[in-house]
């Protein structure tokens, strides 16, 4: 006959300890929780099978009359400060190690309970679930090891590769992202319009990060056979480079096509009696100007940076996002949202305006600066009688916020990098739709009365605002 009071010493002996096995592995996994998307997935994984273990260990002793006692649960840690912030490199080694030393320990744990049981004649189900999550730890570790070889170098890496990289298999897909992804790495035009439709409706919170991941770790074959497809440009999340040559090679094929459209138009308005010919003749010279305006205003000028351009639409009111300076490298990057009449109709005042906020702040910064002139959306016309500022303010708040989460998705990883956003007139109304959805979106927010635009070189308004941007003075 089997001495349960020896058995139950023994088990609760094992049990004391070897329950927090799964525990350290769990405070590495929470330190990263933060960046969301499938770390976020597997730190909440990680923790149901550290209560699984606790669970069958508790079972073992309450079998041999014991009283079990649970340990507490570990707290998930807060997000770094900085809408820039990355995460340490050498978390993940040490990750796949503790998960490797806890698929050890698990299993000899599993083969002794078992043997305890079946001596006492008992059931052995606490020790195959302890058996099942050695093996899981131990497939966890496995993979991890393996995604560790395809990881940039650096000793910090940016949110989304943790997000949607390492941990991107536990990263839910409800929008049908990753599908179309794959399909742009095999050079489907249509999988691209169908991820700028996902960005457009704001269907996939975690888009910007998991197409910076994607992008990251993909082969320079595929990156170079993606550069070509009509419009990637335009997806956020993707570095800010690879998103000025993409619309660049996209802005001249465009302009390619519509001359042609426009010779081919002109002929047949000559020839046919076909009333719509003329308006599809104005249509498309519309669009070829508004190009050719474009490739204008994002010209090199001496003095200053090489502007990139991040996204541009001809079509209805239209669209333009340039950058003076970088803003994947820079220290603060602003992010300008002007109000009523801009659009591409008003470009040069506001491609003036990132110009000279750029040189003013980077003089007293002495830092490097990015100055973003967004024209992301349908700003409010009052000429045309279709003032409806909060059905264009928020539309064009879900619009900013994409953006801005394709900036810091793309940006160098930063503890002390910054990003502002200013609300010019009424691009404060879409300025505050897109703070109020979503928190932590920039580290500084001004706002510009519609009447203050006093933006000359050396003006006293452009300083101000140039000394907020550094990060001081009266709000």
């Amino acid at each position: 006959m089997v001495d349960q009071t020896a058995s139950l010493e023994r088990v609760t002996a094992i049990a004391a300890e070897h329950h927090t096995a799964l525990d350290q592995a769990t405070r590495l996994v929470h330190a990263i929780a933060w960046t969301g998307g499938g770390a976020s997935a597997f730190a909440e994984l990680l923790g149901e099978q550290r209560t699984a273990l606790h669970t069958a260990l508790s079972e073992s002793i309450s079998l041999f009359s014991g009283t079990p006692e649970l340990a507490a649960g570990i707290p998930e840690l807060p997000r770094p400060k900085g809408a820039f912030a990355g995460f340490s490199r050498n978390v993940l080694p040490t990750l796949a190690g503790e998960l490797c030393a806890a698929s050890r320990g698990l299993e000899e744990i599993a083969v002794f309970l078992s043997q305890e049981f079946a001596a006492a004649g008992m059931s052995d189900r606490p020790a195959r679930v302890i058996a099942d999550l050695a093996f899981w730890a131990g497939e966890q570790a496995r993979d991890l090891r393996a995604r560790l070889l395809e990881l940039p170098p650096g000793k910090t890496l940016p949110a989304s590769l943790a997000a949607y990289g390492v941990f991107g298999a536990h990263a839910g897909d409800a929008a049908g992202a990753d599908p179309l992804l794959t399909r742009v790495s095999a050079g489907d035009p249509a999988a691209v319009d169908a991820l700028l439709g996902l960005q457009h409706r704001c269907a996939d919170p975690g888009l910007a990060d998991r197409l910076n991941a994607w992008w990251t770790l993909q082969h320079p074959v595929v990156r170079a056979t993606s550069l070509g497809l009509p419009a990637f440009g335009g997806l956020h999340g993707l570095p800010a480079v690879v998103r000025d040559s993409a619309n660049r090679e996209f802005l001249r094929i465009e302009h390619g096509l519509l001359t042609h459209d426009l010779h081919r138009l002109g002929a047949s308005v000559m020839w046919q009696s076909d009333r719509d010919l003329p308006r599809s003749w104005d249509r498309v010279n519309v669009q070829l100007k508004r190009l050719e305006k474009i490739r204008s205003v994002t010209a090199p000028v001496p003095g200053y940076p090489d502007p990139m351009l991040l996204g541009f639409d001809v079509t209805g009111q239209g669209r333009l996002t340039v950058s003076w300076g970088d803003p994947d490298t820079a220290q603060t990057t602003v992010i300008f949202v002007h109000g009523l009449n801009t659009g591409l109709a008003d470009a040069t005042t506001s491609i003036t305006r990132a110009q000279l906020l750029w040189r003013q702040a980077s003089t007293m910064a002495g830092t490097p600066v990015a100055c973003v002139t967004w024209d992301g959306y349908d700003t409010p016309l009052v000429d045309f009688g279709a003032f409806t500022p909060d059905r264009n303010a928020a539309l064009g708040g879900q619009a900013l916020t994409a953006f801005c989460l394709g900036l810091r998705a793309a940006h160098t990883p930063s503890a002390t990098a910054r990003s502002v956003l200013i609300g010019h007139g009424d691009g404060a109304l879409t300025v505050h739709r897109a703070l109020a959805g979503r928190a932590g979106l920039a580290d500084d927010v001004i706002i510009i009365e519609q009447g203050d635009g006093d933006w000359r070189p050396e003006s006293a308004a452009l300083r101000d605002v140039a000394t907020i941007v550094n990060g001081s003075g009266p709000r």
